[in-house]
């Protein structure tokens, strides 16, 4: 991994699915060959080079997938490493920053954690630099007892490795409620959010430039001074990372799970003047079809409100650069 200017902020998407990881299946796989073939059979495709453009210009849940694995967001800024939950796209971050400092144990990553439900964590105990001596890792977050939930699931019940038996050194730092903490230049505060167990959102800050997280949450409580209390979070934000994983009806169904929707993450981007709005958490149960009609319907709603608005799916190796 090759760090990004020490002025600019680099977001790099590990994992986007919620509650557990979802592997695309042989019949999805399938139909993607199949629909790219149909397209290709109207390309003069006569050597490597142009088969190679053509797939590249096709869009990336054509030629790829959006991804199965389990939140996990990094965020290179002021030279440190950030990483935004610990779900099962923790393991290739791993991979890729034993690439760096982290093989000769001098490297150091901080994690923030929205909450220790098991998509947020699993990841962890296949993260290669925890197991490199010299390396720092800091976990961040606003629950009680975070060590104890972290070590809970390296339990030789649950894993064959402790999280004790790690040779990198291992830090939890608890937050406050809504408290702002400084890593150097970098500002990160949070927000409570609805969700069971308790979630918590993290807004990131850096040299004029904000990106939010806010995954894992209902929005019940649509009183006023609630709702100005999330929107001044997301305040102008330059992204907003927020879950998707309803469908409006959904959401009718399921209260109480502790999830929203794309159009209610239109809603609150366009009152708070977000620039671009990245859905995020995607259903388990949707293939990358219906995620992209929900896609296209959250843009067609957004467009009766805004001209402005961006709005994408998060998809694994979606790299944006502010």
């Amino acid at each position: 991994m090759i760090k990004t200017s020490p002025e600019k902020i680099k977001l790099h998407f590990w994992g986007v699915r919620g509650s557990l990881p979802t592997p695309p299946d042989n019949q999805e796989i399938e139909d993607k060959i199949v629909d790219l073939l149909k397209k290709a059979a109207r390309q003069d495709l006569s050597d490597d080079e142009t088969i190679r453009k053509f797939i590249q210009s096709q869009p990336v849940y054509a030629r790829g997938i959006i991804g199965g694995n389990t939140a996990c967001v990094s965020i290179e800024a002021d030279g440190k490493y950030i990483i935004l939950d610990a779900g099962t796209g923790l393991r290739k971050l791993g991979d890729l920053l034993m690439e760096n400092e982290f093989a000769n144990g001098n490297g150091t990553a901080h994690i923030f954690l929205s909450h220790t439900h098991w998509d947020h964590i699993s990841g962890f105990p296949f993260f290669r630099p925890a197991y490199v001596p010299g390396n720092q890792i800091y976990f961040y977050g606003c629950h009680n007892s975070l060590e104890r939930r972290i070590s809970y699931q390296q339990e030789d019940e649950f894993f064959p490795v402790s999280i004790s038996a790690m040779a990198a050194n291992i830090e939890f730092k608890r937050l406050k409620k809504e408290e702002a903490i400084k890593l150097d230049r970098i500002k990160i505060s949070n927000s409570m959010l609805y969700h069971p167990g308790g979630s918590f959102g993290y807004r990131l800050e850096y040299r004029g430039k904000s990106v939010v997280y806010a995954t894992d949450s209902e929005y019940r409580d649509l009183y006023p001074d609630k709702m100005e209390s999330f929107l001044g979070f997301i305040r102008d934000a330059d992204i907003l990372i927020f879950d998707a994983h309803f469908t409006i009806h959904e959401s009718s169904e399921k209260e109480n799970w502790g999830h929203s929707t794309a159009i209610q993450g239109v809603d609150f981007a366009v009152q708070a003047g977000v620039r671009h709005l990245l859905l995020f958490h995607h259903n388990p149960y949707y293939s990358d079809n219906q995620l992209v009609e929900l896609l296209e319907n959250a843009r067609s709603y957004a467009a009766q409100f805004s001209d402005s608005l961006q709005i994408s799916l998060a998809h694994e190796g979606l790299e944006i650069n502010l």
